[in-house]
């Protein structure tokens, strides 16, 4: 049988485990297109770098939350 966890705090964790890589993706893309409009590539080098880790981050979060979250089999 498997227990589903639906406390307001358990769905705050799984909102915002969801919520922290996807915005900081959003900020790479939007302020990397300021940097390469600019001609900062310093700047872009570091917002690629921030959203490749946003995407890893985004990897564990989903690991974490299938594996021993709401899809996990008890």
């Amino acid at each position: 049988m498997s227990r589903q966890d639906t406390s307001l705090t358990a769905t705050l964790l799984r909102a915002w485990m969801w919520f922290v890589p996807v915005a900081m993706l959003v900020a790479a893309v939007v302020f990397g297109a300021i940097a390469a409009v600019s001609s900062k590539w310093g700047l872009l080098a570091v917002m690629v770098v921030i959203g490749v880790f946003a995407c890893v981050l985004m990897v564990v979060h989903y690991w974490l939350l299938y594996r021993f979250g709401r899809g996990a089999e008890k």
